[in-house]
């Protein structure tokens, strides 16, 4: 389980939806990390987003029809305060693999 904050938002780039229309450009974002890899992550309402125990999140504030990182860390109720507390919509989670993931795995 993850005790600690993993990523800096600000070190974080959106690489745009799954896929350029329909479902998937919905419910699923990639971002980059500083190692420049893609990463798949499910998004959420920000009050909607549940509590995954192994997981990354994202807080995403949207100016117009960007979507700007404000936070990353652990998934769950800290995610939920930190979207609250930075005028984020959205929740983007990334449930970690159990093998090293780059960027976007757990210190």
């Amino acid at each position: 389980m993850m005790t600690r904050e993993t990523i800096l938002a600000d070190s974080l780039q959106d690489a745009g939806p799954l896929s350029a229309r329909g479902l998937l450009a919905r419910r699923f974002r990639l971002w980059r990390g500083t190692d420049g890899r893609r990463q798949v992550f499910s998004v959420y309402a920000a009050e909607e987003a549940p509590d995954y125990p192994d997981a990354v999140a994202i807080a995403v504030r949207m100016e117009g029809t960007r979507r700007v990182p404000v936070w990353a860390g652990p998934a769950g109720a800290k995610a939920r305060t930190a979207a609250l507390a930075n005028g984020a919509q959205e929740i983007h989670l990334r449930i970690l693999p159990e093998t090293d993931s780059g960027a976007l795995a757990p210190l």
